[in-house]
């Protein structure tokens, strides 16, 4: 299929003419003749561009234009179908955010090409869309573990202080002897390491919810939306990690572990304290022989 439209029209008749010509030209084709029903198709089935008559029974389809394009994630192109053929009624589906308005009896040749243009921006769009995550991919995840950065954090902490997003609690994950695991088996598997522990502790959280970032070097931040079960997810870490298997030089082991500092005083208001409190609960463990959690 070359693209998927909604037609919306009360005239039978005229549903009718639209779906045989569009379904020549190989499109998929969905129908429907009530207004607000079609508010709802559109949710549903998610078309590439929208074909809508202006005069509908209970809703026109001005109306229907101006509720789907106040929807924050509504990107797909509608053309105005009307025998309205008034400059006025022609500027205002315009000035709604229609790419387009045909007059009825309208030509057949000149709708396939309307259509064509508007199901090419659209690609065009989405393809923008594409290359804007790839673009933010790049700037705000870590390139080796795969977590969010540092530059991500920054404007997580925006959000929080803005209210944007909340948080019950954070903790600092540090592996332990770091220095050594490079001094003895080299970068290239220091750096194996990060990683593995990098998808351990993705595994652990909500993908959802929680939020992971490389905080720096060997260190990790994961805010968590939940405190109830914080020690626990902290738990599953250290034991995922303590069951870490890398491949390592020839007659070589080593033990993998990490320490956790954890702290549940949230205060929105005060993220740098936040982190002094985690970290503070980080050195604590650390202190205290390493491979455990402590809480501030």
């Amino acid at each position: 299929m070359n693209g998927r439209i909604l037609i919306i029209d009360d005239e039978p008749h005229n549903l009718n003419i639209l779906r045989i010509f569009l379904n020549s030209l190989h499109y998929e084709i969905f129908t429907v003749e009530d207004g607000k029903e079609a508010i709802a198709m559109v949710k549903e089935i998610m078309p590439d561009l929208i074909l809508l008559d202006v005069m509908m029974p209970e809703i026109t389809g001005f109306e229907i234009c101006k509720q789907l394009i106040g929807e924050a994630d509504f990107d797909t192109p509608i053309i105005f179908l009307s025998a309205n053929a008034q400059k006025e009624d022609i500027l205002q589906g315009l000035r709604l955010g229609a790419v387009d308005y045909l007059t009825k009896p309208f030509d057949l040749d000149v709708l396939e090409r309307k259509v064509e243009i508007a199901l090419h921006q659209k690609a065009k769009i989405k393809n923008l869309k594409k290359d804007n995550k790839q673009l933010a991919k790049l700037v705000y995840v870590d390139a080796l573990t795969g977590l969010y950065n540092r530059a991500y954090l920054d404007i997580t902490i925006r959000m929080i202080k803005e209210g944007n997003k909340q948080f019950q609690a954070a903790m600092m994950v540090d592996m332990d002897y770091f220095k050594d695991i490079n001094d003895n088996f080299g970068h290239l598997v220091g750096d194996q390491v990060l990683r593995e522990v990098a998808t351990i502790i993705l595994s652990k959280i909500s993908s959802e919810r929680d939020l992971a970032f490389r905080y720096g070097g060997d260190e990790y931040l994961v805010l968590l939306q939940n405190e109830e079960n914080c020690v626990e997810i902290a738990d599953s870490i250290i034991k995922a990690v303590d069951s870490l298997k890398v491949s390592l030089a020839p007659n070589k082991s080593q033990v993998f572990s990490v320490s956790i500092g954890l702290t549940k005083n949230f205060d929105p208001t005060c993220f740098e304290q936040i982190i002094t409190q985690a970290d503070s609960a980080l050195l604590g463990a650390k202190n205290s022989g390493r491979h455990q959690i402590k809480i501030r």
